[in-house]
């Protein structure tokens, strides 16, 4: 995993940072770091993170497309799912919102 934040100090603050909020507030998970990205599961796959210099790319599905400024992207990607993707570089946009959202995808499946 640490070749993941090689370089990349703020991607790494932001990352303890995001899992910090997610087991406390969304629920427990596991970290997975894959050769291409890092991922977290709770009872399933729920989001993928790539660190980059200037920040974190997440990546998480909903049954809904979310709409805005801080969306870089947002993709069906089954007759349900959506792909919603947007970049955090301060600690202060790991908000209210995009727990909301993080917890929404964790228990999406529990729904």
């Amino acid at each position: 995993m640490e070749d993941h934040f090689k370089n990349k100090d703020l991607a790494r603050e932001l990352f303890d940072h995001l899992l910090e909020q997610v087991n406390a507030k969304v629920g427990k998970c596991k970290v997975i770091s894959l050769p291409c990205c890092i991922h977290l599961f709770g009872k399933y796959d729920f989001l993928a993170l790539l660190p980059r210099k200037d920040g974190l790319e997440i990546s998480f599905g909903l049954y809904r497309q979310l709409k805005g400024l801080r969306i870089k992207e947002s993709m069906p990607v089954s007759a349900k799912g959506v792909r919603n993707c947007l970049i955090v570089k301060t600690e202060a946009e790991i908000d209210r919102e995009l727990i909301g959202w993080l917890d929404e995808a964790y228990h999406l499946k529990d729904s």
